[in-house]
């Protein structure tokens, strides 16, 4: 039975639902020990049931799936400021293809929040 639900999904879920199971399917292999071949029935079954729940909880709904662009960019200026020396405003800016004065307002933002996170504010 279990088989027939997913040859039926396979078959007649919209593409969007059917690649949402199967990135859901990957990305649960991925974190498995195994890619048996229970393992990988399991997944694909993950897979789908999240795909369903999606597809009743905003199917027929526009839906605007944000980039995430402000969370890469955030780790991109971490990893800017993980790596500045004092020294190195420009080998940054050409590694990641910023300005020499975008990289100076990283690092003060940066370090402003990294003051902020360790001292309290009095008022």
């Amino acid at each position: 039975m279990l088989n027939e639900q997913i040859d039926n999904f396979q078959q007649k879920a919209p593409e969007l639902l059917s690649d949402l199971a199967k990135r859901i399917e990957l990305g649960v292999l991925s974190k498995m020990s195994s890619a048996n071949d229970e393992n990988q029935q399991q997944a694909r079954q993950i897979g789908i049931e999240i795909a369903h729940d999606i597809a009743n909880a905003w199917g027929g709904e526009v839906i605007y799936i944000p980039r995430n662009l402000i969370l890469l960019l955030s780790e991109r200026d971490r990893q800017i400021y993980a790596e500045f020396n004092g020294r190195n405003h420009s080998e940054l800016a050409r590694k990641y293809k910023v300005s020499m004065q975008w990289v100076y307002q990283i690092v003060k933002k940066m370090r402003k929040e990294e003051i902020d996170r360790q001292q309290p504010q009095l008022f």
